[in-house]
């Protein structure tokens, strides 16, 4: 994937290869679309393994059974490999972006579906808050907290709801300033769900009905006016589109050749399928012939690896006529030479 999107930005951003190429272009983003596809499945297998892990309850101790260690250490896998690819960090964003969708889909599908479980209570909102904040705290090392809250929102959200007051007409307007995402049909299932704790007081009938009412007119109709339907559980996959970076390639960075690039390229030049000719005023960039590249500063006396050259010395030479006028050039040199003739 990431050797398949640099080719394609090469192509598509050289003022030569851009014009000829569109049939190969499409092919390439077409099979950088379908690699992105196929590692965001993989990773989601690998993550649904160990999803268990956020319903483990810690009063008791089962080594037998996943942790959230496991999921955290599988987050931080895969992002050592899209680091050890150089992956586009635009991409590596949408990959984590799908993850954590996933993570909130599972969890969050569990407490509005599963009645039955018991998982809609103070206790497990608590302990899969506590679980919540491990997977933001790691987002937020690696630089994708904003990816994180967005797309675990809806699952942090339905726990704070279950760890909230919401026992009187006096705490509507806190959910719906806290629970914001949830539709009226999440906000109907968590409520009427609940399992309150025995000291803990009854949700009242008449607070659930205004809750939902509210939602109707604001997170219902938010959805509708997306062109998004009001459902119950969240859909498995992300609706957002795949969008291929436009920048941050490994090209804006990379300076002359890279370690182990001549021996990668010997069998191909062997064969002659290609040559390798160092350029001897190089600057070492590698987008010098992409559209808008600007050839005369790459090439130019600006080079940090260049001496600068001198302003050129004005010499004046009076020439005086004797017997004719024969020049003989015996020596060049850097200099501008003007003639003065002085007729006799």
């Amino acid at each position: 994937m990431a050797n398949a999107s640099e080719l394609l930005n090469f192509i598509k951003q050289d003022r030569d290869l851009s014009r000829i190429t569109l049939d190969a272009q499409d092919i390439l983003a077409h099979l950088v679309q379908m690699a992105f596809k196929y590692l965001v499945h993989c990773l989601q297998a690998d993550l649904n393994n160990y999803m268990p892990a956020f319903l483990d309850d810690p009063e008791e101790h089962n080594p037998q059974r996943p942790n959230i260690e496991d999921v955290l250490n599988t987050l931080t896998g895969a992002m050592s490999l899209l680091r050890r690819c150089r992956v586009n960090a635009a991409l590596t964003i949408q990959l984590f972006s799908q993850l954590f969708h996933f993570i909130n889909m599972w969890l969050f599908n569990k407490l509005v579906t599963d009645a039955d479980s018991g998982l809609c209570c103070h206790y497990w909102g608590a302990i899969l808050r506590q679980q919540l904040s491990h997977i933001e705290a790691w987002a937020e090392k690696q630089g994708l907290e904003l990816a994180a809250d967005c797309h675990l929102s809806r699952i942090v959200q339905a726990t704070t709801l279950l760890t909230m007051d919401k026992y009187s007409t006096q705490d509507v307007q806190n959910i719906h300033n806290t629970c914001f995402k949830l539709n009226s049909l999440q906000l109907h299932a968590l409520m009427t769900n609940y399992r309150c704790a025995q000291d803990e007081p009854y949700i009242p009938p008449e607070l659930i009905d205004h809750v939902v009412a509210v939602a109707e007119n604001t997170a219902d109709e938010l959805a509708r006016s997306d062109g998004r339907e009001v459902q119950l559980e969240e859909d498995p996959d992300l609706q957002l589109p795949f969008l291929l970076p436009e920048d941050g390639y490994s090209c804006d960075v990379v300076r002359h050749l890279p370690n182990g690039l001549q021996d990668f390229l010997e069998p191909l030049l062997q064969r002659g399928f290609c040559r390798l000719t160092p350029h001897p005023r190089s600057p070492g960039t590698w987008t010098v012939h992409f559209e808008g590249a600007d050839n005369d500063n790459h090439f130019s006396a600006d080079n940090s690896e260049m001496p600068m050259r001198k302003e050129p010395e004005v010499v004046t030479v009076t020439l005086k006529k004797h017997n004719g006028m024969g020049l003989s050039i015996v020596a060049a040199k850097t200099r501008v030479w003007t003639s003065q003739k002085e007729a006799k």
